[in-house]
């Protein structure tokens, strides 16, 4: 089978690594540069934590976390364990974190909820906080390098990756509709089998085929806190969106201060190209010195924004669409790092012809 797979973030290089392997003529294509656009602008989380978790969601990330064990065992990859605590700032919440952290106990995830005093002596202001759900084990890493990685190695597998090619269309048969090829501006590609993986843009390349699915945006904003000294604490998550990602080593010592939004909202989306950080949020950026003290007296020295591209239920679209041939892996409400490893192995066992009840019911295209 040829298959190509447009998009050259995390999860089209996983998913390129993943199909390497396997008896097909897998070729990746990236307009720009490997892991470059919306991996960029990602905070690089690999999260163990969640909030209100079904045994579907856990068993779905810990697929994934074992791709990455053996990934760093393997070949060492530059990541640190931090570890992250949500916060709850009312009582409701505190409540449903304390919940989640008994789950995902129960599921193997070393988790705890801690009170605000516990929650203190991670080095975060509890004046205000209930309490946080604390995964100890949560690690960051640069996800554009995750990426080259996984590029790396679908290359290895006999995968192709070009980068510098814009896809412009796809082609689908006269006879039967099913997909035969794609335009690129560098000419027509044959395939049997096209892999949306572009993130934010997947609604755009859905359009060209006539597939309609429930995708949305947040907006991602992202400020960069320099100070003297490294931030010796967890990555922390407040229930009103705002979080604090450490950075050490090659990134400097500081923060990244961001806004953690995955509500889907139907029909809102952004064009990617012309989305900037607001001034409010440049401004209140360094307010979470309120929360995290060892940043006082930091100051904004880079700022982005990325862009999510949620559904109505939070978890990823991946599998074949109503047009034969024509396969979505989008919608990763934010969690493209953490999942990555776990929707190429779904693409793998959809194209293999081996999916199963958790695919249809949490996964599949048609669940809408």
């Amino acid at each position: 089978m040829d298959i190509v797979i447009v998009g050259g973030g995390i999860i089209g290089t996983a998913i390129a690594a993943r199909l390497g392997d396997a008896d097909h003529d897998v070729t990746l294509l990236e307009r720009s540069r490997i892991g470059g656009e919306t991996t960029a602008a990602s905070a690089g989380i690999l999260m163990e934590t969640i909030v209100a978790p079904t045994p579907f969601d856990l068993r779905f990330r810990a697929r994934s976390r074992s791709v990455y064990r053996r990934l760093f065992d393997r070949e060492p990859l530059e990541s640190e364990r931090i570890g992250t605590v949500y916060v709850a700032e009312t009582a409701a919440f505190a409540e449903r974190l304390e919940e989640s952290a008994e789950t995902l106990r129960e599921h193997g995830v070393e988790a705890s909820f801690l009170a605000a005093a516990a929650v203190e002596r991670l080095g975060i202001d509890s004046d205000g906080f209930v309490g946080g759900l604390h995964t100890p084990n949560d690690r960051v890493c640069d996800a554009t390098a995750l990426a080259t990685r996984f590029a790396a190695c679908a290359r290895r597998n006999g995968a192709e990756v070009r980068i510098g090619v814009t896809v412009t269309d796809v082609i689908a048969r006269d006879r039967d509709g099913s997909v035969s090829g794609i335009e690129t501006d560098g000419g027509r590609l044959q395939a049997d089998c096209v892999i949306n993986a572009t993130g934010p843009w997947a609604p755009k390349l859905n359009d060209t085929v006539g597939v309609s699915l429930p995708l949305g945006h947040t907006l991602g904003p992202m400020v960069e806190l320099e100070a003297t000294e490294p931030i010796d604490g967890p990555v922390t998550i407040l229930e009103s969106k705002r979080y604090v990602r450490p950075t050490g080593g090659t990134d400097g010592d500081g923060a990244w201060v961001g806004e953690y939004r995955t509500e889907y909202i139907d029909g809102q989306c952004y064009d990617p190209h012309r989305c900037s950080v607001s001034d409010d949020f440049r401004e209140t950026a360094t307010d979470v010195a309120g929360v995290v003290p060892a940043l006082e007296g930091t100051t904004v020295v880079d700022e982005w924004i990325g862009l999510r591209t949620v559904t109505p239920d939070g978890r990823p679209i991946v599998g074949e669409t109503s047009v034969d041939g024509f396969v979505v892996a989008c919608g990763m409400s934010g969690q493209g790092v953490t999942l990555a490893p776990a929707v190429a192995d779904v693409v793998y066992d959809v194209l293999e012809g081996n999916v199963d009840e958790d695919h249809r019911l949490y996964l599949s295209p048609d669940r809408f």
